[in-house]
């Protein structure tokens, strides 16, 4: 089930000009945005809303991106590794044709990473470790 999500880090998508771009490529997207906000925050991305299944908002732009996001399901999750593993199960257990987890932030990273590169290395790990699943218990 896990092997038909696709995983997406577009973490150097610091602005909502730059989200767009990754929007605009899937229709089944659980979005994992926010971060330190810049200008503008997304409200120029509502047309591209439709294609959003479920966002999972992280940082100090989470409250607004909320509220600019109206009717679309979403969940404000704080950190990037409670919205991974939101985004990985909703994802996976939605009947979605083709889900992607896409991370692409439309936000700078220096709320809660040094940046941008250090928050795709962590999400790129965050799905490593919930691929290897529970056999990586602890002693």
């Amino acid at each position: 089930c896990s092997g038909r999500v696709r995983f997406v880090n577009d973490s150097k998508a610091t602005n909502a000009d730059a989200a767009e771009r990754a929007l605009r490529c899937f229709s089944d997207i659980f979005w994992i945005a926010g971060g330190r906000p810049k200008e503008g925050g997304i409200q120029s991305l509502a047309p591209l809303f439709p294609r959003i299944r479920k966002a999972y908002l992280i940082g100090e732009a989470a409250e607004d991106f909320a509220r600019t996001l109206g009717d679309v399901p979403k969940h404000i999750c704080g950190t990037l590794e409670t919205a991974v593993t939101k985004a990985v199960h909703d994802a996976q257990t939605s009947h979605a044709m083709a889900p992607v987890v896409l991370l692409s932030p439309a936000c700078a990273s220096f709320d809660q990473f040094r940046n941008y590169e250090e928050r795709g290395n962590a999400f790129r790990a965050l799905i490593a470790n919930l691929q290897a699943g529970p056999m990586r218990e602890a002693s």
